[in-house]
């Protein structure tokens, strides 16, 4: 898309590598592993880990959120290099179901740096599995003044997971500010999958698999207890807490017969690590070959790639798909055989990993044989809910979307593509697709599970004119040109509304400019209105909406540069709250009745 600013150099933060007009950087200060439990013994190993016992009776009864679990130590074990929470239905103590937690408090805390778990979360019911973060000293007061950083929650059949901040001032004047990440047709319960916090002074991020969902910035917290300290009360010292609660506030059960997951049911640990800065810088790694422009035919495909180490020694490359790990070399020129590959698209990464265990990465996207045409880009999206608008199928030029340049221009995210897209600075933060130029398209797939005509909201950002655009569905426009507001700049958002009928069932939406002169973030599908669809137009982009008969993974000389940081905005401080008489979420998308502590 064309270009409206001029382009801007991003500088990476840990674990990722800085790339600059598709070239790889040469290396730069990052994060170190300083800490962490493989689970690799057969049992607990108590100089990391606190086991916490009971039901937080008799001063805090079902632990402040009307859970329905006794913790036992008896529910924690560690098999197969994995740690299991396993929570049950048994009566013990009082209570009709047992489960497990553990913590690090006097033993390990850390400020600042990247808290990292691969888990496997459980799911039903009722089930609230949780990863998280509480003050080794409370300095700043009680809960939740000086704060509580929740890295990961997710609650009864998990197809999204949360990260949330809470503090403030000591109940009941505390509150807090989060985010969600529903990637579309995932079940986090199904398989493993890796959560993690990127904590600094002024800022912390959350991600999934690698995927930056949530950033909260020092102007968006505060501490009642020490209102001239900016960075109160994320500025001391966290341990770590493990835990699976059963019911409560939060999943929305706080009676037993409401519980109807299917019990036992496990929380598996693959490890829990914690990196910061220690000087070390990064090793570089470039996938060498198969190159994107390549076209391996189905079978075996080696993959090769380069490393070095300018402070230290490049230990071994690891070689995945997606999240998924498939093999190592600890020897240059590093490869990987893949076995019996089947036609298809596959994002390939390189890990290089140094004697202080720093990470650099690159990866590629490889088209084998006849490719994977069009494909929902982590699964189809089903509404109600927010689609963002990075998130375009997979299909490539001409197939899932259009463009007019053949390069990402803000380089970030999605390598390999073409559409521009890059940091964004709305709340909740992530990325944005700009240089938008007229006749430009992307396509989503939708699963509807409900026939009506939903709302839709969709988040623009604007300089000065505004512009235009259409939403089609299966090649159909749906709502004619939507005007779209001009906002005062370029990261400045706004919204603009319209209403779309859709049939229940599999559809093709596509976004398509009609003028230029906006940035876009987000669609946001409400609840629909009415089953009664009404007529659609005739007119189409495409005219045929043909697909190619062949199509290809996009290709592109520019990699993929993964956990860029985006530029710090400036937000005013949020308004402080009023006091509630429960323990809430303030601005959560959960309804206002949800009530919820953590300790």
């Amino acid at each position: 898309m064309k270009a409206h600013r001029a382009g801007i150099l991003v500088l990476t933060f840990a674990l990722s590598i800085l790339v600059v007009a598709g070239s790889v950087s040469s290396a730069h200060a990052a994060l170190s592993l300083v800490w962490s439990d493989e689970f690799d013994g057969t049992s607990l190993d108590t100089s990391n880990w606190n086991y916490d016992i009971g039901d937080g009776c008799p001063g805090l009864c079902g632990w402040g959120n009307n859970e329905l679990q006794y913790y036992r130590s008896q529910n924690v074990s560690v098999s197969g290099g994995n740690l299991i929470i396993e929570s049950r239905e048994e009566s013990y103590g009082g209570r009709s179901f047992t489960s497990g937690k553990i913590h690090t408090r006097d033993k390990h805390d850390f400020l600042y740096g990247r808290i990292e778990m691969r888990a496997k979360i459980p799911g039903g019911g009722g089930m609230w599995p949780a990863f998280w973060m509480m003050p080794q000293d409370a300095v700043y007061g009680g809960w939740a003044a000086s704060g509580e950083i929740d890295i990961m929650e997710a609650v009864n059949d998990p197809n999204w997971t949360s990260g949330t901040l809470h503090f403030g001032g000591s109940w009941p004047n505390n509150t807090s500010s989060g985010g969600t990440y529903n990637p579309g047709g995932v079940n986090f319960s199904d398989d493993f999958h890796i959560y993690a916090v990127e904590w600094e002074q002024d800022q912390i991020r959350w991600y999934v698999d690698g995927v930056l969902f949530s950033t909260k910035y020092y102007t968006q917290w505060y501490s009642d207890s020490d209102p001239g300290n900016p960075y109160a009360p994320f500025d001391q010292s966290f341990y770590i807490i493990l835990n699976s609660a059963v019911g409560g506030n939060y999943p929305g059960c706080t009676d037993p017969g409401c519980i109807d997951a299917d019990l036992p049911q496990q929380f598996v640990v693959d490890y829990v690590r914690v990196y910061q800065e220690t000087g070390n810088l990064a090793p570089t790694v470039e996938i060498t070959s198969p190159t994107e422009a390549d076209n391996p035919p189905p079978g075996d495909i080696t993959f090769e790639a380069t490393a070095s180490d300018t402070d230290g020694n490049v230990v071994r490359v690891e070689f995945y798909h997606g999240p998924t790990y498939l093999g190592e070399d600890a020897t240059a020129p590093y490869s990987y055989v893949w076995p019996s590959v089947a036609d298809g698209c596959y994002a390939i990464t390189a890990k290089a990993i140094d004697d202080e265990s720093a990470v650099g990465e690159d990866t590629v996207d490889v088209t084998v044989g006849s490719g994977c045409g069009q494909i929902p880009y982590g699964g189809a999206f089903v509404p109600p809910g927010r689609l963002q608008a990075e998130d375009f199928d997979i299909g490539g030029e001409g197939v899932s979307y259009h463009d007019s340049d053949l390069y990402n221009e803000g380089g970030v995210y999605r390598g390999g593509v073409g559409v521009d897209i890059e940091n964004c600075s709305d709340a909740g933060a992530g990325y944005n697709v700009g240089w938008i130029s007229p006749g430009e398209w992307l396509e989503y797939t939708l699963d509807v599970p409900v026939a009506g005509e939903y709302p839709v909201d969709i988040r623009v950002a604007s300089l000065m004119a505004g512009g235009t655009c259409r939403l089609e569905i299966d090649g159909v426009d749906a709502t004619g040109d939507i005007s779209l507001p001009p906002t005062g700049g370029w990261q400045v958002w706004s919204t603009a509304s319209t209403t779309v009928a859709l049939d229940a069932g599999s559809h093709i939406l596509r976004f398509f400019t009609t003028t230029d002169g906006y940035n876009l973030n987000w669609f946001e599908f409400q609840e629909p209105t009415t089953a009664v669809p009404p007529p659609r137009r005739a007119t189409t982009s495409r005219g045929s909406n043909s697909r190619r008969p062949r199509p290809r993974c996009p290709t592109s000389p520019r990699r993929r540069a993964t956990g860029c940081t985006p530029a710090t905005p400036t937000p005013s401080i949020p308004p402080r709250r009023s006091p509630t008489n429960c323990r809430s979420r303030p601005g959560s998308t959960w309804p206002s009745s949800t009530c919820r502590a953590r300790w």
